[in-house]
């Protein structure tokens, strides 16, 4: 989540406290639009629970990648 707070932040000019609550809703408008139990996934790619959560390891790029993968390429 730490990364798109600072995209909200660098891009949209927002404040570290307005970045983090439309980053908050952010994910959870994402975690209300996939099943169950795909949102797990979310919260560890993320961080969907905490402000102040640590992005699984692949970050915003891991989640678009294992989606590809659930999901099959375009390519």
């Amino acid at each position: 989540m730490d990364e798109i707070v600072q995209i909200l932040q660098d891009r949209a000019g927002l404040s570290p406290d307005q970045a983090q609550e439309v980053a908050r809703a952010i994910v959870g408008v994402i975690k209300s639009k996939v099943p169950s139990e795909f949102q797990g996934i979310v919260d560890q790619y993320l961080g969907g629970g905490g402000g102040d959560a640590q992005a699984g390891s692949g970050g915003l790029g891991g989640l678009l990648g294992a989606a590809e993968g659930l999901f099959g390429s375009k390519g």
